[in-house]
């Protein structure tokens, strides 16, 4: 196989159009095309081809990457699935995550600490480990961004709003209290003793 052209795309000036045997073959990123020197004449074979094509996709990839994770802080998973979303295989994925934090601009230890503080003030540790293993973040960084957790009181002073104006001697009322706060992943010691705070209160 011979290549017979090599195009500057006109939508994007950073990719070009390669022409094999005289018809369209693919499009392939400039870097690439500079990489592996291809040009007018130059004979190539089909497994040549294919690590062009492979080594373009990990250019396209990591530009798409990097304009997500400028928008977005995502996991490793988070960024892996917009990948696999984008139609791109497990090799590239692997090449471009790797990359990334490599680079630190994934960092789910990071995440999960900055997740957890955001957090703390509305949400249990339950709550906050389910919704940060659903992100992909191992357990390790989970366990060590929740010992951080501040002790702030959260649970008690988020009973406290819920509670406002109902009477907490109700049996109804305080079983919906504290459903509400085991939906936002309060532990029931957490739970009973913002619970008898409150009573406390209420009674003083």
């Amino acid at each position: 196989m011979i290549i017979t052209g090599i195009t500057l795309q006109t939508k994007n000036t950073e990719r070009v159009n390669l022409f094999v045997d005289g018809e369209f073959y693919a499009g392939v990123s400039a870097l690439s095309a500079y990489k592996f020197r291809l040009e007018v004449g130059m004979e190539i074979d089909k497994m040549q081809l294919d690590k062009v094509l492979l080594d373009s996709d990990k250019d396209k990839a990591f530009d798409y990457a990097l304009t997500y994770i400028s928008k977005y802080t995502p996991t490793e998973k988070i960024l892996k699935n917009k990948l696999y979303e984008k139609g791109y295989g497990k090799v590239v994925v692997e090449y471009v995550a790797d990359k990334c934090k490599g680079y630190g601009y994934i960092n789910d230890g990071e995440y999960a600490r900055s997740y957890v503080a955001l957090n703390s003030n509305i949400k249990g540790k339950s709550r906050l480990k389910m919704e940060l293993r659903a992100k992909g973040v191992d357990e390790k960084y989970i366990q060590s961004a929740l010992d951080k957790m501040p002790d702030n009181n959260a649970c008690e002073e988020l009973a406290k709003k819920h509670s406002k104006n109902q009477d907490l001697h109700d049996p109804k009322y305080r079983a919906k209290l504290i459903r509400f706060l085991q939906y936002r992943g309060y532990e029931w010691e957490d739970i009973s003793q913002a619970l008898a705070t409150l009573r406390l209160v209420e009674e003083d």
